[in-house]
């Protein structure tokens, strides 16, 4: 879109130049061409990109190839044929094969323009002055649109390298965090932490008799309880916070500054929240849904795989003592219920 716009006003100032100096036949062509480039807009709008890649590379071949013979190498029309090559090399829309013969046969025809009319003598004789102007003229659009393809290409790898990276840091069940970057992150706030920073709490929870789910109701209705169990984690922290699935049933919560009084409470909330699910009657299923939840604050000296530990510890003494409950992990590893 955006070079079909470029093209069309370089083109529309072109009919203006060339009548201005009595090049009728070269006005009236670019007239055509701004009629092509308002086509290949539209296309472009409607989605029908080939195609209007395809006419845009045609025009831009004949137009290129007829005024350089018809004004002269030293016009700088046949800068405009160098702009397919790239475009045919990033599209998506074509098979490696149809991309390399389009850029050796686009390469072949403009050196075989460069060895016919570099000294030959143009059929329509333009001034001095003028010529030189649309050498720079050519020579700064072509320029120009070579800087908005590089950068047109630049935002679609970051797009694509931005969207890889999402996809390898997200559970594609849940679209929470995944254990790989929960631990990245984990691992970031122990250090802040360890340097004299604010508190963290760790939080591990799982879901009770979630096997009983999947054997009574199907898998199909136990990832529709993981989903919405996974909604209230998320709903029921801050932004600052960090809401990850550990694995299976199991999901990990990192809350950054949260005291130990703080972290009991908003634990007590997500239990609270996830019980109520069962009123929610999930996938047309009477279900029975809870979740118990180790709770765990990160000491001095202390790892973040042993405060893992630790809350993972109490998180066992709570499936022990009954679930469907907040368990605090000591200091010294044993819970404190």
């Amino acid at each position: 879109m955006a070079i079909s716009v470029i093209a069309g006003l370089a083109h529309l100032s072109f009919i203006f130049l060339f009548d201005s100096i009595g090049v009728g036949a070269m006005a009236r062509a670019n007239i055509a061409s701004v009629l092509v480039y308002a086509l290949t807009a539209l296309l472009t709008q409607q989605g029908r990109t080939r195609l209007a890649l395809q006419i845009m590379a045609v025009e831009i071949l004949l137009h290129g190839s007829v005024a350089t013979a018809l004004i002269g190498w030293t016009s700088g029309f046949h800068y405009y044929l160098i702009l397919i090559i790239p475009v045919a090399i990033v599209s998506t829309l074509y098979q490696p094969r149809t991309k390399a013969a389009v850029a050796v046969m686009v390469g072949l025809g403009y050196m075989l323009l460069d060895m016919s009319f570099r000294q030959a003598q143009p059929a329509i004789e333009v001034q001095p002055q003028m010529l030189a102007g649309l050498h720079y003229f050519n020579q700064a659009a072509t320029l120009l649109i070579l800087g908005l393809l590089s950068t047109l290409y630049y935002r679609m790898v970051r797009t694509a390298e931005d969207g890889l990276r999402e996809l390898a840091c997200t559970d594609p069940l849940t679209q929470l965090r995944n254990r790989r970057f929960a631990m990245e992150v984990a691992q970031h706030e122990a250090a802040v932490f360890q340097r004299g920073g604010r508190p963290l709490a760790v939080v591990i929870g799982d879901v009770d008799h979630f096997k009983r789910i999947n054997d009574h109701h199907g898998h199909a209705v136990g990832d529709i309880a993981l989903r919405a169990i996974a909604r209230v984690l998320r709903d029921g922290v801050r932004e600052v916070d960090h809401v990850a699935r550990w694995g299976g049933e199991e999901f990990l919560l990192l809350l950054p500054a949260t005291e130990e009084e703080e972290a009991i409470q908003v634990c007590e909330r997500l239990r609270q929240g996830v019980q109520a699910l069962a009123a929610q009657n999930l996938a047309g299923e009477a279900l029975s849904v809870s979740i118990t939840l180790g709770v765990a604050l990160l000491q001095r000296d202390e790892s973040i795989e042993q405060a893992l530990v630790r809350a993972d510890r109490a998180l066992y003494e709570g499936k022990q003592v009954g679930r469907n409950r907040v368990v605090l992990a000591g200091q010294d590893g044993a819970p404190v219920l």
